[in-house]
């Protein structure tokens, strides 16, 4: 069954003094994939600038230059996307680094904590037991909590803490589910409603990428529009870039999903 799923992204960069010279990437756009067609996708830049499209192992990338000063960059990316029953899973493409995914990174690597957290898990190291088990174990412990963690807190913290957002969530999951060897990736994306973008889960099962949404305590559904995945949130972060200037930096981001 196709859902076709209605969607804009809106990105926000604003400095607290003229910049220029202001190299950009984002990590915006919808990813094609078996199960995920993007249609119709919509690019608006202010101030408007020479940009192009690339493509990573991570998912889609839109490079920009705006050469002249400017105090904020406004980023709009709208369109349409035809989901196609992602419960099914993603195939495993040939080549794909599996070793990579199943290798503990600086911020899933872990610590008493974690090995606290794990502990409480079955003994198993099938990942259709440990995946619910997991997401059972952070409904039970671990309270959504905004501002309690920044973008470079580790699984570490954050399970010591037991308190944090969705970034925090997958990542704990990413290190539980590394600790018994299995290999499990991070995914950004949208899902339906209005918010910011989200995080979630994707493990190896039965030779498919399936995906997890700890945050939420369930399976991901045709509700949700992926964007691009990695090891862990460095490698996909929403915003990326360099420009000549003192400025301080600032962002802010919001997506609306609903359906078609």
């Amino acid at each position: 069954m196709i859902r076709r799923l209605g969607f804009s992204f809106q990105l926000g960069l604003t400095f607290s003094s003229p910049v220029y010279c202001h190299r950009f990437t984002l990590r915006c756009m919808p990813q094609t994939t078996p199960l995920q067609k993007p249609e119709g996708v919509s690019i608006s830049l202010e101030p408007f600038c020479p940009y192009w499209i690339a493509e990573d192992y991570s998912g889609l990338k839109l490079l920009g230059f705006v050469k002249d000063e400017h105090t904020a960059l406004q980023l709009t990316v709208s369109g349409t996307v035809a989901n196609e029953d992602p419960e099914k899973g993603l195939p495993l493409l040939s080549g794909e680094p599996l070793g990579a995914f199943a290798l503990q990174t600086p911020l899933t690597a872990p610590g008493p904590a974690m090995q606290a957290l794990s502990s409480m898990l079955p003994d198993v190291s099938d990942a259709g037991t440990m995946a619910p088990a997991v997401m059972d174990l952070l409904a039970e412990r671990f309270r959504y909590t905004p501002g309690a963690t920044e973008s470079g807190t580790t699984a570490e913290a954050a399970a010591a803490a037991l308190r944090g957002v969705c970034q925090d969530e997958a990542h704990i999951m990413l290190s539980l589910l590394r600790l018994r060897g299995i290999p499990c990736r991070y995914v950004v994306g949208f899902m339906a409603g209005e918010g910011a973008s989200h995080a979630w889960v994707e493990l190896l099962l039965d030779g498919r990428w399936q995906g997890y949404d700890p945050t939420n305590h369930r399976m991901i559904t045709s509700d949700y529009i992926r964007v691009s995945h990695g090891r862990d949130a460095n490698d996909c972060p929403l915003n990326r870039g360099l420009f000549t200037g003192t400025a301080v930096q600032s962002g802010s981001s919001t997506a609306q999903v609903w359906e078609v």
